[in-house]
């Protein structure tokens, strides 16, 4: 007693944490690491060392190459199965009133099969003939059909509905497609067809070149595994005819025989890829561990995967966590054009509302760091875009600079906006410009939802975060007396720092918000129900679209606007 005591008053200094913006989850096959462990990545990371190749690693480079200068990327390595697919069945000739088929299996091998109705009739009487080669050669005697027609050695069955009438010249086409795609030749038929086999690790384009003709241990070759855009050093055609592709898990078999000069050989691998649930398991632990502002799911998926992940995003949101995803589309299937995965695409999107879901649907040839190119979905980089501008903006501001890595296919443009009404992302080209810019950054909300934009979600989130913290503070505090309204002390304490909170958004350079109002209603029951306080988030409008109105008129004429600004 009698003495100076000292107290410190803690929380006044007006900082106003919550914020995760610019962070990352992306999950992903990799061809090393720990499933479900998190690497934290920077610009300066030996990605192969830590991930080694796959679409993780490729994923990882895409959003570092575009993420700014002080990216935070949780890599998270999960289990994947083999690629391949088979795609649906396509009926045509005759009249156009075909019976629902459909196709079940596994692709054993790679196939263009093409099944003919050789004599009419209803399932089970009517009879077929087969192609496993795209019509090049048949089958030499016609099969009945039945509910299910095994298409032999394809793996795959197709599936008649049992009481279906099938027509003459009717013909279903699909194609079945392994891990490793077919090996095509361009050049002389008598070059020897090379055999590509292995597991294998990550999707690539291999291309081999037959440089200088001639057997085994004579004939020389160069390799490339994207495609043909960049080939190593000339080698010798090897004594026993085994060229290891390690870094893409498969190995060449080059068979005896004379190999002629001139000659390429071109085969598609397919990236592994992950199931859903696969996912959802590898991401327990880092989602546990770390927060983030959206995961990256790198890989295919479809309208059952964004339902999981939206799922998923709701559950994170009931822990006080807002996170959103974004999610990839398949790539066009060998016997798609740009039409076909369109409407494809479309009728995924009917399938599926999903406010916190993004799906990038772009693809394109992708040059990443190491100069390598390939072929694959551009949600990478638009992830990147979006961690390294602030909350508020979107990813397609042309001022902001084109996606110089990303070269779109031919044809893009003509479905480009469909796939923007969709729901989609994408990207386009403006006239008078030269490269590629993002379009409109959506979501899959629905289209009378304030979250169809990516800007407006992670803008209410980055709020949702902050305020949140800032009315932690006021947890058990006393309220005052209700009848003061926003005077009461504790009342007044919880809505100035609500509203602290909100000024470092609205205050940020540039500003994250417009404006806000902060209001707590009076006359509450705050001893039963706690207090409910009213926030409106003023955003700052995007300008998505501009019209430029011309007119012409002679200089000192009547209409001349400058005379009549002086007669006036």
């Amino acid at each position: 007693m009698g003495d100076v005591l000292e107290y410190l008053v803690d929380g006044i200094s007006g900082l106003a944490p919550g914020g995760v913006e610019g962070s990352a989850i992306v999950v992903g096959a990799c061809s090393k690491g720990q499933v479900g462990k998190g690497y934290l990545l920077g610009p300066s990371s030996d990605i192969e060392g830590l991930l080694g190749v796959g679409p993780l690693a490729e994923r990882c480079r895409d959003v570092l190459s575009t993420g700014g200068q002080e990216p935070t990327l949780i890599a998270v390595p999960c289990l994947a199965q083999p690629g391949g697919y088979i795609s649906e069945p396509v009926c045509t000739g005759g009249n156009g009133k075909y019976p629902a088929v459909s196709v079940s299996g596994v692709a054993q091998i790679n196939a263009d099969v093409l099944v003919k109705v050789e004599a009419a009739g209803i399932v089970g009487t009517a009879t077929v003939l087969i192609s496993r080669d795209g019509g090049a050669t048949w089958a030499d005697a016609a099969v009945s059909t039945a509910e299910q027609l095994v298409i032999e050695g394809t793996g795959a069955t197709l599936l008649f509905p049992a009481d279906a009438e099938l027509e003459n010249d009717w013909q279903w086409s699909f194609v079945t497609r392994c891990p490793v795609g077919p090996v095509l030749r361009v050049g002389d038929a008598s070059s020897p067809l090379p055999v590509i086999e292995g597991d294998v690790l990550a999707g690539g384009d291999i291309a081999i070149q037959i440089v200088k003709g001639g057997g085994l241990n004579e004939g020389t070759y160069q390799l490339s595994t994207d495609g043909g855009e960049n080939y190593g050093k000339v080698k010798t055609l090897p004594v026993d005819g085994l060229v290891a592709v390690s870094a893409l898990g498969v190995t060449v078999t080059f068979p005896e025989g004379g190999y002629v000069g001139g000659t390429t050989y071109r085969c598609t691998l397919l990236d592994p890829a992950p199931s859903i649930v696969d996912v959802m398991a590898a991401l327990e632990e880092p989602l546990a561990n770390f927060d983030v502002e959206f995961v990256l799911v790198a890989g295919a998926t479809d309208s059952v995967d964004w339902a999981a992940m939206q799922a998923k995003a709701e559950e994170l949101w009931n822990l006080h966590r807002p996170t959103y995803f974004k999610a990839e589309t398949r790539l066009p299937r060998d016997d798609e054009d740009l039409n076909d995965f369109t409407a494809w695409l479309v009728a995924e999107k009917q399938d599926a509302a999903a406010r916190f879901v993004t799906v990038c649907c772009q693809y394109g040839n992708i040059t990443d760091s190491t100069g390598a190119v390939k072929r694959r979905n551009a949600a990478g980089l638009q992830a990147g875009r979006s961690m390294s501008i602030p909350v508020q903006r979107a990813t397609g501001r042309v001022r902001d600079g084109n996606v110089s890595q990303l070269s779109l296919p031919d044809g893009w443009m003509a479905v480009q906006s469909t796939l923007e009404d969709a729901g989609y992302q994408t990207a386009k080209k403006y006239a008078g410009l030269d490269g590629v810019y993002w379009g409109d950054s959506r979501t899959l909300a629905d289209d009378t939802s304030d979250y169809r934009y990516e800007e407006v979600l992670r803008t209410v989130f980055k709020a949702v975060r902050k305020c949140r913290i800032a009315a932690l503070k006021s947890m058990y505090d006393e309220a005052g007396d209700p009848l003061l309204g926003n005077e009461a002390a504790g009342l007044a304490f919880l809505k100035a720092n609500l509203e602290n909170a909100l000024d470092t958004m609205a205050g940020a350079l540039p500003p994250e918000l417009a404006g806000y109002v902060v209001n707590i209603p009076s006359g509450q029951d705050i001893v039963n129900n706690g207090v409910a306080v009213e926030i409106s988030l003023i955003g700052i409008p995007i300008i998505r679209q501009i019209k430029l109105y011309f007119s012409y008129t002679y200089a000192g004429g009547k209409f001349d606007p400058r005379s009549m600004n002086q007669a006036a």
